[in-house]
């Protein structure tokens, strides 16, 4: 997934692809300007959250290289928010007039360990009946063949 504001370009992924409910989900951030350079000393703030609260939420972070790998576990299947808020031009005398705070919102869908699996064998399945299919089709044309002679 990748989201473009400002100068700024994020892009994420997943580890599973689809995050399933009870495993470890490795989340891959990647932060970078629109001219591909890399994020460095600007801090950010990783937050999860479901429909109804905020579930998690990290403490600044700086990034290195523009890089960074999050781990999280989600206790249930569903769809959870993934939100990233960068705190650029960081004022560092204590005046927030000139600080932005930016954030990129990303949908993450859950799914249950049962639809996981089902879903990772949807592949065999198809391939199972399309064999099946394949076979019956040989099979009534070699009968065929044979009951011409």
């Amino acid at each position: 997934m990748r989201q473009r504001i400002g100068d700024y370009d994020i892009q994420i992924n997943t580890v599973p692809s689809i995050p399933i409910s009870g495993k470890e989900t490795k989340v891959n951030i990647r932060i970078t300007t629109v001219s591909n350079n890399p994020i460095t000393d600007t801090p950010i703030v990783l937050r999860i959250s479901d429909e109804k609260k905020e579930l998690t939420k990290t403490h600044p972070i700086l990034l290195s290289s523009g890089h960074y790998t999050y781990y999280y576990i989600f206790n249930k299947a569903g769809v959870f928010l993934f939100s990233i808020d960068i705190l650029a031009n960081l004022d560092t005398e204590g005046s927030n007039d000139s600080n932005t705070l930016l954030t990129f919102d990303f949908p993450l869908n859950v799914s249950g360990p049962v639809s996981a699996e089902l879903t990772s064998l949807t592949i065999p399945i198809t391939a199972a009946a399309m064999g099946s299919v394949i076979a019956i089709v040989f099979m009534k044309k070699f009968k065929n063949r044979k009951t011409a002679f």
